[in-house]
C-alpha cells in the first residue's frame, strides 16, 4: 500500500469516528426543542389573558370583566361556580377556548364531578382543534387529556368519557394507536354506542377504509336510522368511492335531519 492509499484510509476512519461521535440533532434543534416544551409548560392564566387583550378589543371584553367583577364579589361557592361558568362560556363565545378550558378547569375544583371535568376536557379539545398558536394547543391537548382521565376515574363506566380520551390521542398525533385501541374497546364493550362507532367510522374514512367506514356508519342506523351524523359520513364515505346514488342518499337524508348549518351549507355546495 502506497502512502498515498494509506492517507485516504487513515482520513476514512477519522471521517467516521467524528460522524459517529457526533449528535444526530445539532445541539442548536434540541436546545430550541426544550425551550418550546419550556414555554408550553409555562403558559398559565395570566398569560393567556395577556395575549387576549391584544386579540380582542374591548368591547368583546367589557361582559367578561362584569362576570369577574361579580365572580370577586360572589362569597356562595355553588354562585360562584355558576359565574366562573358563564366567564368560560363568554370565553368561548369570543373564539378563545383555551381561557374557557381554564374557567372549566376551575369549576371542577368547586364541582368534583365527572361532568364538570368532561366540558372542561370538550373545551380544551376545541381549543386544540382552532387556536392557531402551537404551544397554546400543546397545552390544550395535555389539559383535554387530564381532564377525560380525571372523568374516568370518577365515571369509569360512561364511555363517553373513553372515547373522548381516544380521540385525544388520536387527533394529537403523538399515540394515535393507542386512542384507537381505547375507542375500539369501548366500541366492543358497547356494539351499539353511537360515539363509538361513529368515531371509528370516522377514522376509517379518513385511512381509506372504506368497506369498514360503512360497516360501522350501516351499524349505528340499525338501531338509529334518523341518525344525522351516521348519513352525513356515510355521504362522505361513498363520495370518496365515487358512489353517486348512495352519496346523493345519504347526503339528503343528512340534510332532512340535521341543523347543522356548516355542514348543511357543504352538502349542498357538493350536490350541486
Amino acid at each position: 500500500m502506497s502512502k498515498f492509499q494509506l492517507s485516504v484510509l487513515l482520513l476514512a476512519f477519522l471521517l467516521i469516528a467524528v460522524l459517529y461521535s457526533c449528535p444526530t440533532r445539532p445541539p442548536e434543534r434540541t436546545k430550541i426543542d426544550e425551550n418550546r416544551q419550556e414555554q408550553a409548560t409555562a403558559i398559565d392564566l395570566d398569560k393567556l389573558l395577556l395575549r387576549a387583550q391584544n386579540m380582542y378589543s374591548q368591547e368583546q371584553l367589557s361582559p367578561i370583566l362584569a362576570l369577574e367583577q361579580q365572580l370577586n364579589a360572589e362569597q356562595v361557592p355553588e354562585q360562584q361556580a355558576q359565574i366562573v361558568k358563564n366567564i368560560s362560556s363568554a370565553w368561548n363565545t369570543v373564539g378563545d377556548f383555551a381561557l374557557g378550558g381554564v374557567y372549566a378547569e376551575q369549576v371542577t375544583s368547586i364541582a368534583q364531578s365527572d361532568s364538570a371535568f368532561s366540558i372542561a376536557g370538550t373545551t380544551y379539545f376545541s381549543c386544540f382543534k382552532r387556536d392557531r398558536d402551537s404551544l397554546v394547543r400543546r397545552f390544550c391537548m395535555d389539559k383535554a387529556i387530564q381532564s377525560f382521565e380525571s372523568a374516568i376515574s370518577l365515571a369509569p363506566e360512561d364511555p363517553v368519557h373513553s372515547v373522548n380520551l381516544g380521540l385525544c390521542y388520536v387527533e394529537g398525533g403523538a399515540q394515535p394507536m393507542k386512542g384507537i385501541l381505547i375507542i375500539r374497546d369501548i366500541a366492543e364493550k358497547y356494539p351499539d354506542n353511537v360515539l363509538a362507532g361513529l368515531t371509528l367510522g370516522r377514522l376509517s374514512l379518513r385511512t381509506g377504509q372504506y368497506e369498514k367506514a360503512i360497516q360501522r356508519l350501516d351499524n349505528i342506523l340499525k338501531n338509529n336510522p334518523n341518525n344525522p351524523d351516521a348519513h352525513y359520513w356515510l355521504g362522505l364515505t361513498y363520495q370518496a368511492m365515487n358512489n353517486s346514488p348512495q352519496m346523493t342518499f345519504h347526503f339528503k337524508k343528512f340534510l332532512s335531519l340535521s341543523d347543522d348549518s356548516v355542514r348543511k351549507n357543504n352538502v349542498k355546495a357538493i350536490l350541486q
